[in-house]
């Protein structure tokens, strides 16, 4: 095979970027860890949605939120229960999803 670019990852980033790079005459091979039913990596489980903690949206329309409960929803459903241990896989990924959820 031979290409222009390799993008890792079809979720929405690399689905994006690959349709721009083919518009643009680059040839491009697409490599994800899953199969071709699950195209779109995890948009699929976020329906399009856009994560806002506290916006001015919010508190016009009278939605309670704040760091803290942001940061409760996304550790239930990101599931970083492995900070502990010889390993700590999910240390690294909970410090960032906690970096990102106070700067929003």
């Amino acid at each position: 095979m031979d290409a222009d670019v390799i993008i890792v990852g079809a979720g929405l980033a690399g689905l994006v970027e690959s349709n721009e790079l083919v518009r643009a005459g680059r040839r491009v091979i697409l490599v994800d860890q899953e199969n071709a039913a699950n195209l779109g990596g995890q948009a699929f489980w976020s329906f399009g949605g856009i994560f806002l903690v506290d916006s001015p949206m919010q508190r016009r329309l009278g939605v309670r939120d704040s760091f803290d409960l942001a940061w409760q929803d996304w550790q239930g459903s990101a599931g970083w229960d492995r900070l502990d241990g010889p390993h700590g896989e999910d240390e690294w990924a909970n410090k960032w999803g906690r970096t990102l959820a106070a700067a929003l």
